[in-house]
């Protein structure tokens, strides 16, 4: 099932938000994005130019995975990685940039990893 919304699973004292003009395309509740430097998981559904909350940090939070047939498997304490443009994090870094760690050990199938999630890095 693909995730809808942000899914927090920490209180909001545990995060920091920023409020930007959404990008190009708009953005969807639970996607993530790189803007001006920043990862962060967006709160809402907007169009482009109007003010939405983007979380870019988080204790724990369940961050969407890339699809992929069969895969990857994510081990507890593992780097993730987020390239713009891609619609999850991965292991693999590649051109990605670290934006936290896994915390549960998550299946080739499933579609979610439970993150410490930092997206307050330079992209």
């Amino acid at each position: 099932m693909a995730i809808t919304g942000i899914q927090l699973r920490c209180g909001t004292d545990k995060t920091k938000s920023i409020t930007i003009p959404a990008p190009i395309g708009g953005t969807v509740a639970g996607a993530m994005y790189v803007v001006s430097g920043l990862i962060g998981v967006a709160h809402e559904t907007v169009l482009v130019g109007v003010a939405v909350a983007l979380c870019i940090a988080a204790h724990k939070i369940l961050l969407p995975k890339i699809a992929c047939t069969g895969g990857p498997a994510f081990a507890q304490g593992d780097k993730l990685y987020f390239t713009s443009g891609d619609a999850g994090v991965t292991t693999s870094g590649g051109s990605g940039v670290v934006c936290g760690r896994c915390l549960v050990a998550a299946g080739a199938m499933d579609n979610t990893v439970l993150a410490d999630f930092n997206g307050d890095v330079a992209a």
